[in-house]
């Protein structure tokens, strides 16, 4: 039997699953471009001539599906397969929510913004809509990390 003591073996182990909760830096910069031109849609949209948009339907969906499966790779290749439910982390599910509303308020708002024929003021809102929405996914995942670290996780 090791010295450490049951307790602290249980607080290292969590500490190590938790660390599976967060993303490398390369998927936050990915992010963070990816997110800034999904959420600019609408005023892209506006200074292009009007048309089919097929294309970015399919390039939005490619983009989902990427995402769907980088997550299943990595949980392959790492072997822990945490909850998938955002509802099973009791704190980051309110930030995960309050998020949710910020990215809904925030492209509705920017898309009323550009029906309405003020298209400068919607690429200066873009950018802190994108910052806001941003630092809700970093913090729902840091919540997700000390959930998890907390042992508050449920199935």
């Amino acid at each position: 039997m090791s010295g450490t003591p049951e307790l602290d073996q249980v607080a290292a182990a969590r500490r190590r699953l938790a660390a599976h909760a967060q993303f490398p830096r390369s998927y936050w910069v990915v992010y963070g471009v990816v997110l800034v031109l999904f959420a600019g849609v609408p005023v892209w949209l506006s200074y292009l001539p009007s048309g089919n948009w097929m294309y970015l339907q399919w390039a939005v969906a490619a983009v989902g599906i990427g995402s769907a499966v980088y997550s299943m790779v990595r949980r392959r290749r790492s072997g822990v397969y945490l909850p998938r439910r955002i509802s099973a982390y009791p704190k980051a599910y309110k930030i995960w929510l309050a998020g949710l509303v910020i990215t809904v308020g925030g492209f509705f708002g920017i898309q009323q913004l550009v029906q309405h024929s003020h298209r400068d003021i919607a690429l200066y809102m873009l950018v802190p809509v994108a910052v806001a929405v941003f630092i809700a996914q970093v913090a729902t995942r840091s919540a997700m990390r000390a959930d998890i670290e907390a042992g508050r996780v449920t199935s």
